[in-house]
Protein backbone atom coordinates (compact mmCIF):
# COMPACT_ATOMS: atom_id res chain seq x y z
CA UNK A 1 0.00 0.00 0.00
CA UNK A 2 1.22 3.48 -0.74
CA UNK A 3 2.15 5.96 1.94
CA UNK A 4 -0.49 8.27 0.52
CA UNK A 5 -3.18 5.64 1.07
CA UNK A 6 -2.08 5.28 4.69
CA UNK A 7 -2.39 9.03 5.17
CA UNK A 8 1.32 9.30 5.79
CA UNK A 9 4.02 11.26 4.00
CA UNK A 10 5.52 9.31 1.08
CA UNK A 11 6.61 9.54 -2.58
CA UNK A 12 9.24 9.82 -5.24
CA UNK A 13 12.03 12.39 -5.13
CA UNK A 14 10.02 14.36 -7.62
CA UNK A 15 7.15 15.08 -5.28
CA UNK A 16 6.48 17.15 -2.23
CA UNK A 17 4.90 16.89 1.17
CA UNK A 18 3.59 20.20 2.45
CA UNK A 19 0.32 20.27 0.49
CA UNK A 20 -0.73 21.77 -2.82
CA UNK A 21 0.13 25.42 -3.42
CA UNK A 22 -0.71 27.92 -6.14
CA UNK A 23 1.55 27.73 -9.20
CA UNK A 24 4.56 30.03 -9.02
CA UNK A 25 6.12 29.29 -12.41
CA UNK A 26 5.35 31.04 -15.73
CA UNK A 27 2.89 29.18 -17.94
CA UNK A 28 5.28 28.98 -20.89
CA UNK A 29 7.94 27.28 -18.78
CA UNK A 30 5.38 24.85 -17.35
CA UNK A 31 4.28 23.99 -20.89
CA UNK A 32 7.87 23.26 -21.92
CA UNK A 33 8.54 21.14 -18.83
CA UNK A 34 5.29 19.25 -19.39
CA UNK A 35 6.46 18.40 -22.89
CA UNK A 36 9.84 17.22 -21.59
CA UNK A 37 8.22 15.07 -18.88
CA UNK A 38 5.77 13.53 -21.35
CA UNK A 39 8.59 12.76 -23.77
CA UNK A 40 10.59 11.05 -21.02
CA UNK A 41 7.61 8.84 -20.18
CA UNK A 42 6.95 7.90 -23.79
CA UNK A 43 10.53 7.55 -25.00
CA UNK A 44 12.26 5.98 -22.01
CA UNK A 45 9.59 3.64 -20.69
CA UNK A 46 8.77 5.15 -17.30
CA UNK A 47 5.33 5.33 -15.76
CA UNK A 48 6.04 8.66 -14.06
CA UNK A 49 8.34 11.61 -14.74
CA UNK A 50 8.25 14.66 -12.49
CA UNK A 51 10.10 17.97 -12.49
CA UNK A 52 10.67 20.19 -9.46
CA UNK A 53 11.91 23.76 -9.52
CA UNK A 54 13.85 25.16 -6.57
CA UNK A 55 12.10 28.03 -4.80
CA UNK A 56 14.17 30.97 -3.46
CA UNK A 57 14.62 29.17 -0.12
CA UNK A 58 15.86 26.00 -1.87
CA UNK A 59 12.65 24.02 -1.38
CA UNK A 60 11.64 22.14 -4.53
CA UNK A 61 8.16 22.69 -5.95
CA UNK A 62 6.66 20.10 -8.28
CA UNK A 63 5.69 21.95 -11.47
CA UNK A 64 5.21 19.08 -13.92
CA UNK A 65 4.14 15.45 -13.64
CA UNK A 66 3.61 13.14 -16.63
CA UNK A 67 2.32 9.58 -16.69
CA UNK A 68 0.38 8.11 -13.79
CA UNK A 69 -2.68 10.27 -13.14
CA UNK A 70 -2.84 9.44 -9.43
CA UNK A 71 0.76 10.56 -9.02
CA UNK A 72 -0.01 13.75 -10.92
CA UNK A 73 -3.00 14.62 -8.74
CA UNK A 74 -1.07 13.91 -5.57
CA UNK A 75 2.20 15.63 -6.42
CA UNK A 76 1.57 18.60 -8.69
CA UNK A 77 2.28 22.00 -7.10
CA UNK A 78 3.40 20.53 -3.80
CA UNK A 79 6.56 21.60 -2.02
CA UNK A 80 9.07 19.57 -0.06
CA UNK A 81 11.72 20.92 2.27
CA UNK A 82 15.24 21.54 1.06
CA UNK A 83 16.48 19.43 3.98
CA UNK A 84 14.63 16.40 2.62
CA UNK A 85 16.33 16.76 -0.72
CA UNK A 86 19.69 17.19 0.95
CA UNK A 87 19.06 13.90 2.76
CA UNK A 88 18.15 12.11 -0.47
CA UNK A 89 21.31 13.41 -2.11
CA UNK A 90 23.36 12.22 0.84
CA UNK A 91 21.98 8.67 0.86
CA UNK A 92 21.91 8.20 -2.93
CA UNK A 93 24.74 6.96 -5.11
CA UNK A 94 25.90 8.85 -8.20
CA UNK A 95 25.17 7.37 -11.61
CA UNK A 96 26.85 9.97 -13.79
CA UNK A 97 24.60 13.03 -13.68
CA UNK A 98 21.90 10.92 -12.04
CA UNK A 99 21.43 9.76 -8.47
CA UNK A 100 19.96 6.45 -7.35
CA UNK A 101 18.56 5.91 -3.87
CA UNK A 102 18.44 2.15 -3.22
CA UNK A 103 15.72 1.08 -0.77
CA UNK A 104 18.19 -1.44 0.65
CA UNK A 105 20.67 1.27 1.63
CA UNK A 106 21.58 1.53 5.28
CA UNK A 107 20.46 5.16 5.47
CA UNK A 108 17.44 4.78 3.20
CA UNK A 109 14.17 5.94 4.72
CA UNK A 110 10.94 5.73 2.76
CA UNK A 111 9.42 8.45 4.92
CA UNK A 112 11.51 10.92 2.93
CA UNK A 113 9.72 9.90 -0.26
CA UNK A 114 6.63 11.91 -1.08
CA UNK A 115 5.02 9.25 -3.25
CA UNK A 116 5.49 5.47 -3.22
CA UNK A 117 3.75 3.50 -6.00
CA UNK A 118 1.54 0.60 -4.96
CA UNK A 119 3.33 -2.14 -6.91
CA UNK A 120 4.78 -5.56 -6.16
CA UNK A 121 8.38 -5.97 -7.41
CA UNK A 122 9.01 -8.71 -9.97
CA UNK A 123 11.15 -11.66 -8.93
CA UNK A 124 14.46 -10.60 -10.47
CA UNK A 125 17.84 -9.43 -9.24
CA UNK A 126 17.49 -6.10 -11.02
CA UNK A 127 13.85 -5.60 -10.03
CA UNK A 128 12.63 -2.05 -9.44
CA UNK A 129 11.39 -1.64 -5.89
CA UNK A 130 8.61 0.89 -5.13
CA UNK A 131 10.90 2.60 -2.59
CA UNK A 132 13.78 2.99 -5.05
CA UNK A 133 14.35 6.50 -6.35
CA UNK A 134 16.10 7.61 -9.55
CA UNK A 135 16.54 11.31 -10.07
CA UNK A 136 18.76 14.00 -11.60
CA UNK A 137 19.72 17.14 -9.67
CA UNK A 138 19.32 20.11 -12.01
CA UNK A 139 22.01 22.75 -11.65
CA UNK A 140 22.79 26.05 -13.34
CA UNK A 141 26.07 26.87 -15.06
CA UNK A 142 27.32 28.43 -11.81
CA UNK A 143 26.50 25.27 -9.83
CA UNK A 144 23.42 26.63 -8.07
CA UNK A 145 20.42 24.34 -7.61
CA UNK A 146 17.64 24.75 -10.16
CA UNK A 147 15.50 21.75 -9.30
CA UNK A 148 15.18 17.99 -9.71
CA UNK A 149 14.02 15.63 -12.44
CA UNK A 150 12.84 12.26 -11.18
CA UNK A 151 11.36 9.11 -12.72
CA UNK A 152 9.52 6.08 -11.39
CA UNK A 153 7.61 2.96 -12.48
CA UNK A 154 9.77 1.54 -15.30
CA UNK A 155 7.38 -0.34 -17.57
CA UNK A 156 9.39 -3.57 -17.53
CA UNK A 157 9.68 -3.51 -13.71
CA UNK A 158 13.47 -3.46 -13.88
CA UNK A 159 16.11 -0.92 -13.07
CA UNK A 160 16.95 1.09 -16.19
CA UNK A 161 19.83 0.08 -18.44
CA UNK A 162 22.92 2.14 -19.14
CA UNK A 163 21.37 3.34 -22.40
CA UNK A 164 18.34 4.64 -20.53
CA UNK A 165 20.56 6.33 -17.95
CA UNK A 166 22.43 8.10 -20.72
CA UNK A 167 19.21 9.28 -22.37
CA UNK A 168 17.83 10.46 -19.05
CA UNK A 169 21.03 12.45 -18.45
CA UNK A 170 20.48 14.22 -21.76
CA UNK A 171 16.90 15.06 -20.77
CA UNK A 172 18.19 16.38 -17.44
CA UNK A 173 20.56 18.74 -19.26
CA UNK A 174 17.72 19.99 -21.48
CA UNK A 175 15.49 20.50 -18.47
CA UNK A 176 18.15 22.44 -16.58
CA UNK A 177 18.77 24.66 -19.60
CA UNK A 178 15.05 25.36 -19.99
CA UNK A 179 14.70 26.34 -16.33
CA UNK A 180 17.88 28.44 -16.32
CA UNK A 181 16.89 30.26 -19.50
CA UNK A 182 13.42 30.99 -18.11
CA UNK A 183 14.89 32.15 -14.80
CA UNK A 184 17.33 34.52 -16.49
CA UNK A 185 14.58 35.86 -18.74
CA UNK A 186 12.29 36.37 -15.77
CA UNK A 187 15.00 38.27 -13.90
CA UNK A 188 15.68 40.42 -16.95
CA UNK A 189 11.98 41.20 -17.34
CA UNK A 190 11.72 41.98 -13.63
CA UNK A 191 14.71 44.32 -13.86
CA UNK A 192 13.17 46.01 -16.89
CA UNK A 193 9.89 46.53 -15.04
CA UNK A 194 11.78 47.93 -12.06
CA UNK A 195 13.72 50.35 -14.25
CA UNK A 196 10.51 51.46 -15.95
CA UNK A 197 8.93 52.11 -12.57
CA UNK A 198 11.99 53.98 -11.31
CA UNK A 199 11.87 56.13 -14.46
CA UNK A 200 8.52 57.47 -13.23
CA UNK A 201 9.99 58.93 -10.03
CA UNK A 202 11.94 62.08 -9.31
CA UNK A 203 15.40 61.10 -8.09
CA UNK A 204 15.74 64.07 -5.73
CA UNK A 205 12.44 64.07 -3.88
CA UNK A 206 11.16 60.53 -4.37
CA UNK A 207 7.74 61.67 -5.62
CA UNK A 208 6.58 61.00 -9.15
CA UNK A 209 7.72 62.90 -12.23
CA UNK A 210 6.03 64.18 -15.39
CA UNK A 211 6.01 60.71 -16.89
CA UNK A 212 3.94 59.38 -13.99
CA UNK A 213 1.55 62.33 -14.12
CA UNK A 214 0.83 61.97 -17.83
CA UNK A 215 0.40 58.21 -17.45
CA UNK A 216 -2.16 58.68 -14.68
CA UNK A 217 -3.93 61.46 -16.59
CA UNK A 218 -4.11 59.38 -19.77
CA UNK A 219 -5.54 56.51 -17.74
CA UNK A 220 -8.18 58.86 -16.32
CA UNK A 221 -8.95 60.18 -19.81
CA UNK A 222 -9.62 56.68 -21.16
CA UNK A 223 -11.83 55.58 -18.27
CA UNK A 224 -15.38 54.68 -19.21
CA UNK A 225 -17.77 57.61 -18.63
CA UNK A 226 -19.74 55.74 -15.96
CA UNK A 227 -16.54 55.21 -13.97
CA UNK A 228 -15.30 58.79 -14.11
CA UNK A 229 -15.51 61.24 -11.24
CA UNK A 230 -14.56 64.85 -10.66
CA UNK A 231 -10.81 65.31 -11.22
CA UNK A 232 -8.49 68.15 -10.26
CA UNK A 233 -4.90 69.26 -10.64
CA UNK A 234 -3.22 71.28 -7.91
CA UNK A 235 -0.25 73.17 -9.36
CA UNK A 236 2.16 74.11 -6.56
CA UNK A 237 5.01 76.62 -6.71
CA UNK A 238 7.29 77.52 -3.79
CA UNK A 239 7.28 81.18 -2.72
CA UNK A 240 10.73 82.58 -1.94
CA UNK A 241 12.64 79.48 -2.95
CA UNK A 242 15.06 81.42 -5.17
CA UNK A 243 16.17 83.49 -2.17
CA UNK A 244 17.04 80.34 -0.20
CA UNK A 245 18.82 78.78 -3.17
CA UNK A 246 20.85 81.94 -3.84
CA UNK A 247 21.56 82.85 -0.22
CA UNK A 248 22.64 79.43 0.99
CA UNK A 249 23.51 76.65 -1.43
CA UNK A 250 21.97 74.23 -3.86
CA UNK A 251 22.35 71.53 -1.20
CA UNK A 252 20.10 73.52 1.12
CA UNK A 253 17.74 74.14 -1.77
CA UNK A 254 17.58 70.40 -2.41
CA UNK A 255 16.90 69.79 1.29
CA UNK A 256 13.99 72.24 1.18
CA UNK A 257 12.54 70.58 -1.93
CA UNK A 258 12.75 67.14 -0.32
CA UNK A 259 11.07 68.35 2.87
CA UNK A 260 8.27 70.13 1.04
CA UNK A 261 7.69 67.12 -1.20
CA UNK A 262 7.46 64.88 1.84
CA UNK A 263 4.99 67.23 3.51
CA UNK A 264 2.78 67.37 0.42
CA UNK A 265 2.75 63.60 0.19
CA UNK A 266 1.90 63.36 3.88
CA UNK A 267 -1.21 65.60 3.76
CA UNK A 268 -2.82 64.48 0.49
CA UNK A 269 -5.09 61.46 0.32
CA UNK A 270 -3.45 58.02 -0.05
CA UNK A 271 -4.58 57.55 -3.67
CA UNK A 272 -3.61 61.07 -4.84
CA UNK A 273 -0.61 61.36 -7.17
CA UNK A 274 2.19 63.75 -6.18
CA UNK A 275 4.78 64.65 -8.81
CA UNK A 276 7.61 67.10 -9.15
CA UNK A 277 6.87 69.11 -12.29
CA UNK A 278 10.34 70.65 -12.38
CA UNK A 279 12.50 73.07 -10.39
CA UNK A 280 10.45 74.14 -7.37
CA UNK A 281 7.09 73.19 -8.88
CA UNK A 282 4.92 70.25 -7.89
CA UNK A 283 1.58 68.94 -9.12
CA UNK A 284 -0.97 66.84 -7.27
CA UNK A 285 -3.53 64.84 -9.25
CA UNK A 286 -6.71 64.39 -7.26
CA UNK A 287 -9.25 61.77 -8.35
CA UNK A 288 -12.26 59.95 -6.92
CA UNK A 289 -14.20 62.80 -5.34
CA UNK A 290 -17.56 64.39 -6.13
CA UNK A 291 -17.31 67.81 -4.45
CA UNK A 292 -14.82 70.56 -5.33
CA UNK A 293 -14.57 71.32 -1.62
CA UNK A 294 -12.55 68.10 -1.21
CA UNK A 295 -9.79 69.41 -3.50
CA UNK A 296 -9.87 72.82 -1.85
CA UNK A 297 -9.46 71.16 1.54
CA UNK A 298 -6.38 69.31 0.21
CA UNK A 299 -5.00 72.64 -1.06
CA UNK A 300 -5.44 74.21 2.37
CA UNK A 301 -3.63 71.29 4.02
CA UNK A 302 -0.74 71.69 1.56
CA UNK A 303 -0.51 75.42 2.34
CA UNK A 304 -0.43 74.75 6.07
CA UNK A 305 2.11 71.93 5.88
CA UNK A 306 4.48 73.81 3.56
CA UNK A 307 4.49 76.90 5.77
CA UNK A 308 5.93 75.03 8.76
CA UNK A 309 9.57 76.05 9.39
CA UNK A 310 12.14 73.69 7.92
CA UNK A 311 14.86 72.87 10.43
CA UNK A 312 18.13 71.07 9.96
CA UNK A 313 20.54 70.91 12.88
CA UNK A 314 20.77 74.53 14.13
CA UNK A 315 19.44 76.18 10.97
CA UNK A 316 15.91 77.10 9.99
CA UNK A 317 14.26 78.21 6.76
CA UNK A 318 10.74 79.22 5.87
CA UNK A 319 8.90 78.92 2.59
CA UNK A 320 5.30 79.07 1.55
CA UNK A 321 3.57 77.86 -1.58
CA UNK A 322 1.10 79.15 -4.12
CA UNK A 323 -1.47 76.63 -5.32
CA UNK A 324 -3.60 76.71 -8.44
CA UNK A 325 -6.56 74.35 -8.82
CA UNK A 326 -8.13 73.30 -12.10
CA UNK A 327 -11.10 70.94 -12.29
CA UNK A 328 -12.31 68.52 -14.92
CA UNK A 329 -15.84 67.22 -14.58
CA UNK A 330 -16.73 63.62 -15.29
CA UNK A 331 -18.71 64.67 -18.38
CA UNK A 332 -15.88 66.80 -19.81
CA UNK A 333 -13.41 65.62 -22.40
CA UNK A 334 -10.05 65.57 -20.60
CA UNK A 335 -7.35 67.53 -22.46
CA UNK A 336 -4.21 66.85 -20.42
CA UNK A 337 -2.17 69.81 -21.66
CA UNK A 338 -5.07 72.19 -21.22
CA UNK A 339 -5.73 71.00 -17.67
CA UNK A 340 -2.08 71.57 -16.72
CA UNK A 341 -2.18 75.02 -18.34
CA UNK A 342 -5.28 75.96 -16.37
CA UNK A 343 -3.82 74.83 -13.05
CA UNK A 344 -0.62 76.75 -13.86
CA UNK A 345 -2.59 79.89 -14.67
CA UNK A 346 -4.53 79.66 -11.40
CA UNK A 347 -1.27 79.19 -9.49
CA UNK A 348 0.14 82.43 -10.95
CA UNK A 349 -2.99 84.27 -9.85
CA UNK A 350 -2.42 82.97 -6.32
CA UNK A 351 1.20 84.11 -6.52
CA UNK A 352 0.17 87.59 -7.73
CA UNK A 353 -2.11 87.77 -4.72
CA UNK A 354 0.96 87.53 -2.48
CA UNK A 355 1.45 83.77 -2.28
CA UNK A 356 0.69 81.39 0.55
CA UNK A 357 -2.80 80.92 -0.83
CA UNK A 358 -4.67 78.99 -3.47
CA UNK A 359 -6.79 80.02 -6.43
CA UNK A 360 -9.28 78.08 -8.55
CA UNK A 361 -9.05 78.47 -12.31
CA UNK A 362 -11.53 80.99 -13.62
CA UNK A 363 -12.47 80.75 -17.30
CA UNK A 364 -12.58 84.55 -17.65
CA UNK A 365 -9.90 85.82 -15.28
CA UNK A 366 -7.23 83.23 -16.04
CA UNK A 367 -7.68 82.85 -19.81
CA UNK A 368 -5.08 84.64 -21.96
CA UNK A 369 -6.36 87.93 -23.44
Amino acid sequence: MTKEQDGEQGGTPSSASSGALEPTVPDDLVAMLDLLAQTIVKALGFGVAAINIALPDGSPEVVSVAGDEQARKMLLWTVQSAETWDHLLAVSEPWGRLRFADHRGQDANSDFLSWVPDIVPIDAEDAWHPEDALFAPLTAANGSRLGILSVDLPHDGRRPTATTYSALEAFAVSTALAIEHATLRSRAESSERTLKELAKFDSLTGVGNRSMLFERLEHAATARPERRSLLALAFIDLDGFKVINDSYSHDIGDLVLRRVAGRIRRVVRPHDTVVRWGGDEFIVLLEQFDDAAVAEDVALRILEAAAEPIRDHDQEWSVTVSVGLAFCRAVDMLDVDELVRRADAAMYRAKRAGGNTYAVFDEVGDSPS
